[in-house]
């Protein structure tokens, strides 16, 4: 007879972390390239796009961070969102479900975005970003010249 006195969810935090990492890998790039990329962060947050016939829009979830605490850039086609969530606990933490720490998040641009027309703006712990469709893009007839 075993004289083991153990905890049944002593492993719990564990078995989470893994159905985590099981939903990011069905939700991750192979999937849906543009939709997710957490390349360095501990977490990454929730972002909906949305297409209008002259824009595209991002809605990022970024509860309980500061705007000093988000770094938004673009560069050759990827916007990329940097920030830290940092977590007041008054005391031991016992159970843990909502993210905090370091993120960073990559947004991969369409072909037809004009990354220069950016503009973003943060309000009740939601980032929202706007980047207008190039004029310019798809094909155009090209006409060509005879020469003698």
């Amino acid at each position: 007879m075993n004289n083991y006195n153990q905890d049944p969810f002593i492993n719990f935090d564990g078995i989470q972390k893994i159905q985590q990492e099981l939903g990011r890998l069905f939700e991750g790039d192979w999937v849906k390239p543009s939709a997710r990329y957490n390349a360095s962060g501990d977490w990454s947050p929730a972002t909906d796009t949305i297409e209008t016939a002259t824009d595209w829009h991002y809605v990022v979830d970024l509860p309980g961070v500061a705007l000093s605490d988000v770094d938004v850039s673009v560069h050759r086609g990827e916007i990329r969102i940097k920030g830290d969530k940092s977590a007041a606990h008054m005391g031991t933490v016992v159970n843990q479900e909502r993210s905090d720490g370091a993120f960073e998040r990559i947004i991969r641009l369409p072909e037809d975005a004009d990354e220069a027309s950016l503009n973003a703006s943060m309000k009740n712990g939601v980032l929202s970003l706007t980047v207008s469709k190039s004029h310019q893009s798809g094909a155009r007839p090209i006409p060509v010249k005879e020469v003698d």
